[in-house]
């Protein structure tokens, strides 16, 4: 495929993977229902959900969840600005394509709009003030909006903001800070209000036995790599040295092994441990002795929960017990078993931990699933403008800008760039009008009258979806990550500047090229249906007037 064939293909592809995001854009945007089979599905409001759900090989679209998934990976959000910036782009770029300027004049106004648009986003940077809290709660409220109701949406700002004012240098400044310190667990049955945020972890395992304590406060935890299941039939862990096939010695050994175990517990409780948390598998007559002394020993932890735990708590992970030390046991304020629902949890709680864990409850796995993503975009950003300590205006405010004065940068080129310029400015403003439209407005209404404010010096005018008008975004509270519009601009700019660039498509794959050859056909077909009612409108006086 060469040439226009390519480029119109390309743009069919992109047109048809963001009139699916499209509804989705603002905060009044629609969600999406992914069906997996015949049972399964996922309710979703993300963009990478939606287009890793794209089961194709076609080049294109490859491409697309490429980028999506680097602004999902650096940012946390933004993906549907990214899908959409990148059609838009692309669009203005095959309009020019058609009026017979180069690909190559393209792609050079295209960095140029670029860079000029970086250059006005560090212009119109807020910085965040002393009341950061309340900068963090109306950029949290940004996030949530109609991803959430109202009533949990407030409840979950607050718990977020608790988090970061009692832990602002682990989150904001620490260099061990990761974000799987902080994790979910989710638990179905009761309202989202009656999550809560753990300073610990959540271990999905019941109490072992019936003897086992319940709860124990200052818990000293020592935690192990290997199993403790030394003489099973089956173990490959350690060599066999030995083999008895008569039944007076089978007798023996049992005897030798219950012997064994019961001193290695006893020993465990001399040096104070009293839980015990393995990654692999316990003897059973080792656990019930731990129980009768009063020690909690939980087999087949997960290696991430092993990992966590020797984080937070400051200790190595063990393999041999008799070589253990005061300083391979970590002390904790508290551990315990909860039933939540129908489920038992087991709890090691420490006040200033550095791990962290939300126990989601709700009504549905769906909604919970939901929240835990809306919870995780939310962390990320607020993370990320902790770090930048800058802000930028939302509501469509900062596209308004930059397309305002992109249009007089384009004025200062005399040749074809400034056209394309122009069109770079003009797809910009596209985000806004989506934003308009989404929430019900008119954006034929609403975009002419923030050209007219902004270029009255309004600069933070933009579109307020809870009351359909033209406000003060800062004032009101709408605002939007640096870093997330940001890199949302590069992606977007740098994945349309690629495809232009591309002009030939080589396939080695029959049956793909079979489907493409299918989808070019109806991409042209389509083109030229357009092409023949646009004639049709122009020429309508001239054609049915006798």
């Amino acid at each position: 495929m060469k040439g226009r064939d390519v480029r119109d293909f390309n743009l069919h592809q992109v047109n048809s993977v963001a009139k699916i995001i499209k509804s989705m854009f603002g905060p009044n945007g629609f969600s999406k229902i992914i069906s997996r089979g015949s049972s399964e599905f996922v309710v979703t409001k993300k963009g990478l959900e939606v287009a890793k759900a794209l089961k194709t090989r076609l080049p294109i679209v490859q491409m697309l969840i490429e980028s999506v998934e680097s602004q999902e990976e650096n940012c946390g959000d933004g993906t549907k600005t990214v899908l959409m910036l990148t059609e838009f782009l692309l669009e203005k770029a095959h309009h020019l394509l058609a009026q017979g300027i180069s690909a190559q004049v393209v792609n050079q106004g295209f960095s140029l709009a670029t860079d000029k648009a970086l250059e006005i986003l560090e212009e119109n940077v807020i910085s965040l003030d002393h009341d950061s809290e309340k900068t963090f709660r109306h950029l949290f409220s940004s996030i949530m909006t109609n991803r959430i109701v109202r009533d949990v949406k407030q409840y979950f700002i607050d718990l977020l903001l608790k988090l970061m004012a009692e832990n602002q240098y682990m989150l904001f400044k620490s260099k061990d800070f990761d974000s799987s310190d902080i994790s979910f667990r989710k638990c179905p049955g009761k309202s989202m209000t009656e999550s809560e945020l753990v300073n610990g972890v959540i271990i999905y395992k019941g109490k072992p036995n019936s003897s086992a304590p319940s709860k124990i406060r200052n818990p000293r935890i020592l935690l192990i790599q290997k199993s403790v299941d030394f003489f099973a039939p089956d173990n490959t862990s350690t060599s066999r040295e030995l083999e008895i096939d008569d039944p007076a010695g089978l007798l023996e050994f049992s005897r030798l092994s219950k012997d064994y175990y019961r001193e290695l517990a006893e020993f465990l409780q001399k040096k104070g441990v009293n839980v015990i948390l393995c990654q692999k598998k316990i003897n059973e007559y080792f656990n019930r002795v731990c129980a009768n002394l009063g020690i909690i020993a939980l087999e087949m932890v997960g290696e991430q929960e092993i990992r966590r735990l020797s984080k937070m708590l400051k200790v190595r992970v063990v393999s041999i017990m008799k070589d253990i030390s005061e300083n391979d046991i970590g002390k904790a304020d508290l551990a315990e078993f909860r039933k939540i629902s129908e489920d038992e949890m087991f709890f090691i709680m420490q006040k200033f931990s550095r791990i962290f864990t939300f126990l989601l409850r709700g009504g549905t796995p769906d909604g919970i699933d939901e929240l835990e993503e809306v919870l995780k975009s939310s962390l990320r950003v607020a993370i990320q403008t902790a770090k930048d300590e800058k802000i930028l205006p939302g509501g469509g405010a900062l596209e308004c800008e930059l397309s305002r004065h992109l249009r007089q940068y384009a004025n200062t080129f005399p040749n074809k760039v400034q056209m394309v310029i122009t069109e770079f400015a003009d797809a910009l403003e596209n985000i806004p009008g989506y934003i308009v439209m989404n929430s019900g407005g008119d954006p034929l209404d609403v975009i002419p009258t923030l050209r007219s404010t902004h270029k009255l010096g309004s600069l933070h005018d933009g579109f307020d979806c809870y009351s359909n008008s033209v406000v003060n975004v800062i004032q009101k509270g709408i605002v939007d990550g640096y870093h997330v519009k940001k890199q949302a601009l590069i992606i977007a700019s740098e994945m349309a500047r690629q495809i232009i660039r591309v002009d030939d498509l080589m396939i080695y794959d029959g049956k793909l090229h079979e489907r493409m050859e299918e989808q070019r056909k109806f991409a042209k077909q389509t083109k030229r249906n357009k092409d023949i009612l646009e004639y049709f409108k122009k020429n309508e006086e001239k054609l049915f007037t006798p």
